[in-house]
């Protein structure tokens, strides 16, 4: 059975995530939009969908418990890192309304376009599509008030860190023999305060 807006809404809300904005964005941006046409039936369920080259277009509840550990809110500056479809960077740009901003670094060209001319078509034109390397951030817009990273590493791009934004978080998955476990770092001056918040699947970081 092809599943509704208000039943994601439901699950993701039995699941944990807070009512509020960032429920408020899943409810709203179609995410039937960033999935192939062969997937749009799939389109409300909560899990991963192949998007090409390999990607993957992530579960709807690990994006926005990602956005709840960065502490996501309105009018930050926010950089995510592996942007893929677009899809996360949409329901980040919800959240931080017009007074916000949000970057993606993405690395496949095939991908950065398709997210571009997506996130146009909706009407998100304020999000920023840059192909190059996620490693290295975006320089040009930092400090970020959050940054999420969509794809998983062994270890934390030290550049990413030197782009967070005093009392900013970054939230990323750190593989540890196999395991991915959902890392947030926050920035406290000249030293970083790490948590983890348990195993999740991602894509390797390119």
């Amino acid at each position: 059975m092809k599943m509704e807006p208000a039943q994601l809404i439901a699950e993701l809300s039995e699941m944990g995530i807070s009512r509020g904005p960032i429920l408020d964005a899943v409810r709203y941006v179609p995410r039937s939009a960033f999935v192939p046409k062969e997937q749009i039936k799939h389109a409300w369920e909560n899990r991963p969908l192949p998007i090409g080259s390999g990607q993957t277009i992530s579960q709807p509840y690990t994006v926005a418990r990602m956005l709840e550990l960065a502490s996501v809110s309105s009018g930050e500056r926010v950089l995510e890192v592996g942007g893929g479809s677009g899809y996360a960077a949409a329901l980040i740009a919800y959240v931080v309304g017009d007074l916000g901003s949000v970057t993606i670094v993405e690395i496949l060209p095939d991908l950065a376009a398709r997210a571009r001319e997506t996130l146009r078509r909706i009407g998100l034109k304020s999000v920023m599509v840059v192909e190059g390397d996620g490693r290295k951030g975006h320089p040009p817009r930092s400090p970020y008030d959050a940054i999420i990273v969509s794809a998983q590493a062994r270890q934390i791009p030290p550049e990413l860190l030197e782009q967070l934004a005093e009392g900013g978080s970054l939230v990323m998955p750190v593989a540890e023999n196999d395991v991915a476990s959902l890392t947030r770092v926050v920035r406290r001056g000249e030293r970083f305060v790490t948590t983890r918040h348990g195993a999740y699947a991602f894509v390797p970081l390119v």
